[in-house]
């Protein structure tokens, strides 16, 4: 799975260091995601409306509104987003939680104290997918037969000829006669990425990206990144 986050603090030299702090936990974690950064409270609302995130980190000593008050105008957006309050002081953490914070991390913040408060998150995210019944699996038909796959267990899938090979994290690879428009319209392309006339990546598995080509956790595979396809990494 690909995350989705959001960084708001006012202060440029404090939203750098929270970046770095996440880089480093999610990439030991060998976790992917994308995120933006802003120094508006107002503008991290706009930015939620038009795109949801999977967790919000919001400072709470904002100017003009507060960090809590931008938080409240978020939840009514989406009742179920996932905030964290960033403060430099633990009495603001207690009214933090007032208003149904999902956690907070006080500042100077330590890569310890935000890894248990990712594992914690990623659990909720977890288990709102599975409440919510999220598209987690697509169906093959291979010699009369019909064979679920799991999105979480595809790293990515390869046209060869007429035929498709979905590589998996567990080795059971299977191979489709299939095109890559027939592909596109039984898998959810919101969690796969087209990067090339001939490769699918799963965006969850996405450990590096560059002009040339994308890295993979759990495989040494190096996917292509066909010319066409280079704006549609901008976020990766």
């Amino acid at each position: 799975m690909m995350y989705r986050l959001l960084l708001c603090d006012d202060n440029e030299e404090h939203l750098n260091i929270l970046e770095e702090h996440i880089k480093n936990v999610l990439e030991d974690k060998q976790v992917s995601y994308t995120f933006h950064k802003t120094m508006s409270g107002v503008e991290s609302v706009e930015m939620y409306m038009k795109r949801k995130y999977d967790l919000v980190f919001m400072d709470i000593m904002m100017p003009g509104i507060s960090g809590i008050d931008i938080s409240k105008k978020i939840l009514e957006i989406d009742p179920n987003a996932i905030i964290i309050y960033v403060t430099s002081s633990i009495d603001y953490a207690v009214k933090a939680f007032e208003q149904f914070a999902f956690h907070y991390l006080v500042k100077p913040i330590s890569e310890e104290a935000l890894g248990l408060v990712f594992e914690k998150a990623f659990e909720k995210i977890e288990k709102n997918i599975l409440y919510n019944n999220e598209k987690s699996f697509f169906v093959i038909k291979k010699n009369g037969k019909e064979i679920k796959i799991i999105d979480r267990d595809v790293l990515y899938f390869e046209k060869e000829n007429n035929y498709i090979n979905i590589q998996m994290e567990n080795h059971k690879n299977e191979t489709v006669r299939m095109t890559f428009k027939e592909l596109e319209n039984i898998i959810d392309m919101e969690l796969y990425l087209r990067c090339h006339n001939g490769f699918i990546v799963n965006k969850s598995k996405i450990k590096s990206v560059s002009t040339k080509e994308i890295g993979l956790f759990v495989t040494d595979a190096k996917i292509p990144v066909g010319r066409k396809y280079k704006k549609s990494l901008m976020g990766f």
